[in-house]
């Protein structure tokens, strides 16, 4: 009984509605509506309701000769099979799963002309492999994205895998090559003729650039004027007036600070738009308000991002807080080291991958020699922040001394 109220339901859906009127992947009306229906339900594990529906789709696409709808009952295949494989525990078999149905869409893609959902078949499974902590793979898909765009030279797959590139660096805490992607996806949005492209936002990728820089520095608040510059949603404007509290707190203007962050605050969609938000502001009102070490040390513990804890330094520094910016200084180095470990330890799976797939040493030897670089680098970057949080100690001890 159940599954035939299902079916009814499902049926039910091709009759047109209004909201068919705004129908807009320019498909046939009739198969928007079982569309839309399979965006509802392709969450929903408990039941066969979205296999009913998509092919529902299917069969009215074909019907109607409607290809790009039928490259979305396959671009809704495989988001329903991601959905299914996250939580499998034998995962070799999960991604065999997903990278079967990616590889069905790339040649439904191909076949019926509609590229963008080849470059979204990559996206899709890219997510995968992110929430699944498999980020080795989810790099190289991306990799094999931006090859694939560049051979075909599509400038939209192009700028699609150098922004899901930058992201993946910036969740590594690699703001070098954050950086280097982030410059390219803004470079490519300044100057490309894509409608496709330009229908989309850059104050994400505009507040990400900024935050590769040092806080308050003139490239940091280029780049967040940009971010406002380009915003065209809701979530844009939060996104920047996060930073705008960011830099408002930095300058000690406590006014404009309490302004931008009681607005984020009392947005229900801040929480997800900004990762540890808000103990990011728990942690800066204890800094503004002068508060000790021992109320402010509990609240900082449970900040894991470094460039939250890079801010909230800052802040403390310019408040005269010493003691705050001695003990942020410390944590710091911490995540610093955790963060490249971690990265050691994705660097050593891609060795182990390569020494799978390659007949030669040449491609192992890179890899080795760039960890090695890696591993100077930190213990340089290190040691640099540790002279700089001592200089700044004593050079605000020296200032109150002579007050």
């Amino acid at each position: 009984m159940k599954r035939l109220v299902l079916i009814i339901a499902s049926l039910a859906l091709a009759l047109p509605s209004a909201l068919s009127q705004n129908n807009p992947y320019g498909i046939d009306d009739v198969c928007f509506e079982y569309f839309r229906m399979t965006e509802i339900l392709v969450d929903d594990l408990t039941n066969d309701a979205f296999e009913i529906a998509n092919d529902a789709l299917l069969r009215k696409a074909q019907e109607l000769g409607d290809q790009k709808a039928v490259t979305l009952y396959w671009v809704g295949r495989l988001k329903r099979t991601c959905r299914v494989a996250r939580p499998m525990k034998d995962r070799p078999v999960a991604n065999e799963m997903v990278d079967k149905a990616r590889e069905e869409v790339i040649a439904v893609a191909r076949e019926t002309g509609y590229s963008q959902y080849l470059y979204y078949a990559y996206e899709l499974s890219q997510n995968y492999y992110v929430n699944t902590r498999q980020e080795v793979q989810a790099q190289k898909l991306l990799q094999e994205m931006m090859d694939v765009a560049s051979r075909d030279e599509d400038e939209y797959g192009l700028w699609q895998s150098l922004r899901y590139l930058a992201v993946l660096y910036q969740r590594q805490n690699d703001l070098m090559n954050a950086r280097k992607y982030l410059r390219r996806v803004i470079d490519i949005y300044t100057t490309t003729s894509s409608d496709m492209i330009r229908r989309q936002g850059l104050t994400r990728q505009c507040c990400d650039m900024g935050d590769t820089y040092l806080h308050g520095t003139d490239s940091a608040r280029i780049y967040y004027r940009l971010a406002e510059k380009y915003a065209r949603t809701h979530g844009d404007t939060l996104r920047f007036n996060y930073c705008k509290a960011q830099l408002a707190a930095l300058d000690k203007q406590q006014r404009e600070y309490r302004r931008y962050r009681d607005f984020c605050l009392s947005d229900a969609a801040f929480p997800a738009m900004v990762m540890e938000g808000e103990k990011f502001f728990n942690c800066a009102d204890a800094i503004i308000a002068g508060e000790s070490l021992d109320h402010i040390t509990p609240l900082a513990e449970i900040v894991s991002r470094r460039q939250q804890l890079l801010y909230l330094r800052d802040i403390a520094i310019a408040y005269g807080r010493e003691d705050v910016a001695a003990w942020l200084g410390t944590k710091i180095i911490l995540t610093l080291y955790g963060d490249i470990s971690f990265l050691n330890d994705l660097k050593m799976e891609e060795i182990s991958a390569l020494m799978q797939s390659s007949s030669t040493n040449a491609a192992i030897a890179e890899e080795k020699r760039r960890i090695l670089i890696l591993w100077i680098f930190v213990i340089l970057l290190a040691s640099a922040l540790s002279a700089a949080v001592a200089f700044i100690v004593l050079k605000i001890k020296k200032k109150n001394h002579n007050q």
